[in-house]
């Protein structure tokens, strides 16, 4: 089942206009527009957790050196 990227409600497909609309807040994507959207999102993911993991490295280095 594909969410909608802006609210998070669930996505329909309508035929027709070959988009997925979403019922909440009326977007509607192509496939590809989708497909964008999670790229975008899985690549802020990344680079969120990589700074993450930066910070607690720097801080395990700035605890371990101060004893």
């Amino acid at each position: 089942m594909r969410t909608c990227p802006y609210c998070g409600s669930t996505l329909f497909f309508d035929r027709m206009e070959k988009v997925y609309s979403c019922g909440r807040c009326g977007a509607a994507l192509t496939l590809q527009e989708l497909v964008e959207h999670r790229e975008k999102a899985k690549a802020e993911k990344e680079k969120m957790l990589k700074e993450r993991r930066r910070h607690e490295e720097y801080l395990e280095w700035w605890l371990s050196s101060k004893k």
